[in-house]
């Protein structure tokens, strides 16, 4: 192919990528090829020409964006203390999480869009209603979290919201556990 050719292919592919990311983000798994031609004003069948669905444009923006952890073991070796390579490892996380933010959203939109986009509505009615009950708790919370900061019950200079996010991440990750070995409610932590 010539070079003005394959440079023209290659900048629209850059063009459909950034507009799928846009439209992934938002449409989370229900995203369809005729969603992405919308979005960039063009025929479906003319998408199909550079992308062959939707899974290959996922694959596209996603390939080569994960942290190899096998490099990372190698670097842990010399480590001898495990809570040192859990911060290490922590660490590794929190910046892969920070630099790829964008990453990580179309990949929760993939798995979750119902967390992700606060105005996504399911087609069923009841969970539109916990999705409700969730995001006024979350309000709730986050009143509570202001309020202690205010009177200085809370401390450290976190911002209110990231408190949150992270009394929310410990939830989901106590659910998580459980999945594995369901204690008794006795062994809920305070």
């Amino acid at each position: 192919m010539p070079k003005k050719s394959q440079q023209r292919l290659e900048e629209k592919r850059s063009k459909i990528l950034n507009t799928a990311k846009d439209v992934l983000k938002r449409s989370g798994k229900d995203t369809s090829m005729s969603d992405i031609a919308q979005a960039l004003g063009m025929d479906t069948s003319g998408l199909y020409y550079y992308f062959k669905s939707v899974p290959e444009i996922l694959d596209t923006i996603l390939e080569g964006k994960y942290p190899t952890f096998s490099l990372a073991d190698q670097a842990f070796q010399s480590i001898k203390s495990p809570l040192r390579i859990i911060k290490k490892m922590m660490t590794m996380l929190l910046e892969f999480y920070f630099d790829h933010l964008e990453i990580i959203q179309i990949v929760l939109s993939q798995v979750c869009p119902l967390w992700t986009d606060p105005d996504h509505q399911a087609d069923s009615i009841a969970i539109n209603n916990f999705l409700k009950a969730y995001y006024k708790a979350n309000a709730g919370l986050l009143a509570q979290i202001e309020e202690a900061q205010n009177k200085q019950e809370l401390s450290g200079g976190y911002p209110s919201t990231l408190i949150l996010q992270t009394m929310r991440g410990f939830i989901f990750g106590m659910h998580a556990s459980w999945r594995q070995e369901k204690g008794s409610r006795e062994s809920i932590p305070d």
